[in-house]
């Protein structure tokens, strides 16, 4: 590729902002190359800058290279930053699953505590009279529990 390849395909996934000086003295340039990224402004490696210096001839010889390289390493860590993000996101997900899972088994207890368990009293005395007193609490406690089937509301004994 050239130059101007690698860097369209480097601004592909950022905004570039270069910067390029010359130190006369010692014949050497000092290039920046500092992406903004559109995306993944979160994710502080991914807005590292490319920073080198050299002579204008190591320039002609290594630039190329020294830009696919940081381009593809720019492209691993926005991949791994995606990857983080989705495991991320599925682990938020099977949290609120689970959070409601629990609500749903808890409102089923609640509902399971909440119906009168059947009478079973066997009358002590061989009385007629307590057996119809028998009989007619055990008629008024299933016409509660039909009452609070039917109506779907539900009471707590105890709060």
């Amino acid at each position: 590729m050239t130059m101007f390849e690698e860097l369209f395909a480097l601004a592909c996934s950022a905004t570039l902002t270069m910067t390029v000086s010359a130190d006369e003295k010692s014949g050497r340039l000092t290039v920046n190359v500092i992406p903004k990224p559109r995306q993944d402004a979160g994710e502080a490696a991914l807005t590292q800058p490319l920073s080198l210096t050299a002579t204008p001839q190591e320039f002609d010889a290594g630039f190329i290279e020294a830009l696919r390289g940081y381009r593809e390493v720019r492209q691993s860590l926005a991949q791994q930053a995606e990857a983080t993000k989705e495991v991320i996101e599925a682990a938020k997900a099977a949290s609120v699953k689970k959070a409601s899972d629990a609500t749903v088994r808890a409102g089923a207890s609640k509902a399971a505590a909440a119906k009168p368990a059947p009478s079973t009293t066997v009358p002590v005395s061989g009385d007629a009279v307590d057996d119809e007193e028998d009989d007619a609490a055990q008629a008024a406690t299933a016409g509660a529990a039909t009452a609070t089937a039917v109506s779907g509301e539900s009471f707590d004994l105890f709060g």
